[in-house]
């Protein structure tokens, strides 16, 4: 009797831990199927693909946040219509400006949205979608300001700036090559330094000229643009860390722009957010 029970017992162990490894390939099974309906999805057209985007959210009229929190702008529009063109969902991403390229190296955004400057350095490490916009550098004054007429006229003064873009990078530069005589203030959040000038915190604002127009005329401040000349000029895209995957999106992107471009819609857009045209040099 006990010899019988233990083939018994032997015999429902066995199958138990047979029925138990059937499962267990079953399930994998089960998972490498999802995840190649997944790999599927992403790129068939039932599925929409999702762009991962980051912005500060704070650079009006290019980016901001509207009564709604929503974001809006230039970047935004521009964003909009050619991810619709190549079938894409927009994820955005909202952080402060000088974290945006670590977040775009690490993998956690795709590309970023907030009038980036195509510059030599830059393209060294990432590869850009052909021009959306083009913008001169120029510095904000108060109104009453006459004595500011170029970088040398700001030594002895104090300078405001968005931390770590393009302008911050050229402001510093001009800098230590002229004796380190101008205080630059760096601002992680660029939506009081209007106020700061117009207050005499800081003396003057670089920044586009696209921008000054705007901010200027919506803020209402008594402030004006030093010069009508710029201090220079600069092309602006979506840069994207450099892969052959990359690569072939960006030849879609760059193409869906030129569509925008063909039909005048890129025009129509800058329209609405400001009175310089940005689609031309």
């Amino acid at each position: 009797m006990k010899q019988h029970l233990s083939k018994s017992y032997r015999l429902l162990l066995t199958l138990t831990i047979f029925a138990v490894f059937l499962t267990a390939c079953g399930a994998g099974k089960t998972g490498d199927s999802a995840n190649s309906d997944a790999a599927k999805g992403s790129s068939g057209a039932s599925t929409k693909k999702v762009l991962r985007v980051g912005t500060s959210g704070i650079y009006p009229p290019f980016v901001s946040k509207g009564k709604d929190q929503k974001l809006e702008g230039y970047d935004v529009d521009v964003l909009n219509l050619v991810s619709e063109k190549l079938g894409y969902e927009i994820e955005w991403t909202v952080a402060e400006f000088s974290g945006l390229f670590g977040m775009m190296d690490s993998g956690r955004i795709d590309t970023i949205a907030n009038l980036i400057a195509v510059t030599d350095e830059r393209k060294e490490k990432y590869d850009f979608t052909d021009p959306y916009a083009y913008y001169s550098v120029t510095l904000v004054v108060k109104n009453d300001r006459d004595d500011i007429k170029s970088m040398d006229d700001l030594k002895g003064k104090n300078l405001g700036a968005l931390l770590g873009n393009n302008m911050h990078k050229y402001a510093t530069k001009w800098n230590e090559e002229h004796g380190n005589e101008i205080n630059i203030r760096a601002y992680q959040d660029v939506s009081g330094t209007y106020k700061e000038v117009d207050m005499g915190r800081i003396d003057a604002f670089i920044d586009s000229n696209f921008v000054a127009h705007s901010r200027i005329k919506k803020e209402g401040l008594p402030l004006k643009i030093f010069s009508e000349k710029p201090l220079y000029t600069t092309e602006n895209a979506f840069p994207f860390v450099k892969s052959k995957e990359n690569e072939e999106f960006i030849k879609q992107f760059s193409k869906a722009l030129q569509e925008l471009k063909d039909s005048g819609k890129l025009k129509e857009l800058s329209d609405k957010w400001s009175e310089i045209d940005v689609t031309k040099p």
